[in-house]
């Protein structure tokens, strides 16, 4: 038969050091450490604690409508002036600097296509001969 173990707090009913008047040895004669617990706070006047009331949550009044059309275009105006001014700050490369990123990448890309074909063509003659 299965034993059923409580939980946290709650006593098992069966009667353990505290319960059965053994002394609170464990093994090799220490003693056990103590069980952590919730601490409560203690009252500090007579005898129970009061709760304390939530604070209210403020009510937002929702606007009625839509977005007005000069909200909309302040919106729009101060991102495109966001814009500008992130352009601005951008290191832009000269000609001769543009030259030159542009014929690496043509000739990686030229590079990449040979590759490809090369074993495009390995592939399909593998395959020609297989079937």
């Amino acid at each position: 038969m299965a034993r059923i173990r409580p939980s946290k707090g709650q006593s098992s009913g069966e009667p353990g050091p505290d319960e059965s008047g053994a002394d609170e040895t464990g093994p090799g004669g220490a003693a056990p450490p103590p069980v952590p617990g919730k601490r409560r706070k203690k009252a500090s006047g007579g005898g129970q604690q009061r709760a304390q009331p939530r604070p209210k949550r403020q009510v937002r009044s929702d606007k009625a409508g839509t977005v007005t059309k000069s909200v909309q275009e302040g919106r729009s105006r101060r991102y495109i002036g966001e814009v500008t001014t992130e352009l601005k700050k951008v290191t832009w490369p000269n000609r001769a600097q543009l030259f030159q990123a542009t014929a690496v990448v043509l000739i990686f890309v030229a590079v990449v296509a040979i590759y490809l074909g090369l074993i495009d063509a390995l592939m399909s003659t593998l395959v020609d001969a297989v079937f």
